[in-house]
């Protein structure tokens, strides 16, 4: 099941997500574990691995090209700024969903949080596969953050039919949330990206912090 990042690992993972199975693939801040965003009983499958409740929305990741993200996110202008400035990295943007578009991902909200992670194995298998990915941390409910691939597999693996190993991760802290779903933004979560970062480019002399995983 394990394999190290190669062209033909990826087009395997891809092919494992397309039928409906779920994988566990490295980004810039932990392990992942991904499946088919269009695929409901794939996406549904990801809460159970964890042992979680679907009353919590997955992310979503996309690819480096932002064409795909407008037919599932309404895109404000505090998040095209943000997107521009950042680029791909470790953080998870919260914006409105795209009216007529729904999943069991949204645990029945109306915004989505988006990723575009840097990572070429996210990146291609997004390709690959011609849509997002869904995703949550590669863990059990409750238990930490993966940052390398054994920590992964020990809590999700025998839930995933394939998975890519990477290395240590290269952040080794979870994404940043930043919530521009409404006219205030506010972090939700400080991560990878500190506050400081996101009110420099937003222009903001300081900005909400909910709560930070940062050390």
């Amino acid at each position: 099941m394990s394999t190290f990042p190669t062209p033909e690992s990826f087009v395997e993972c891809a092919a494992h997500v397309a039928a409906g199975r779920l994988a566990i693939l490295p980004t810039d801040t932990v392990y992942g574990i991904v499946a088919d965003a269009s695929n409901e009983a794939a996406v549904s499958a990801i809460y159970r691995a964890k042992g979680k409740g679907m009353e919590s929305p997955l992310q979503l990741l996309f690819g480096p090209s932002t064409d795909r993200l407008r037919d599932f996110a309404e895109l404000t202008a505090t998040a095209e700024r943000l997107v521009s400035e950042i680029g791909p990295g470790g953080w998870t943007i919260i914006v409105p969903v795209r009216q007529g578009w729904s999943s069991v991902a949204l645990a029945g909200g109306s915004t989505i949080g988006f990723r575009i992670p840097d990572s070429p194995a996210v990146h291609r298998v997004v390709e690959l596969l011609e849509g997002p990915l869904a995703a949550s941390s590669a863990n059990r409910h409750g238990g930490p953050s993966p940052t390398t691939f054994a920590e992964a597999i020990a809590q999700v693996g025998e839930f995933c039919a394939c998975a890519i190993d990477a290395g240590p991760t290269p952040e080794g802290l979870d994404s940043t949330v930043i919530d521009c779903s409404t006219a205030e933004v506010r972090i939700l979560r400080e991560g990878a990206i500190d506050r400081l970062t996101i009110a420099r480019i937003l222009g903001l002399p300081s900005i909400p912090v909910l709560r930070s995983v940062r050390p």
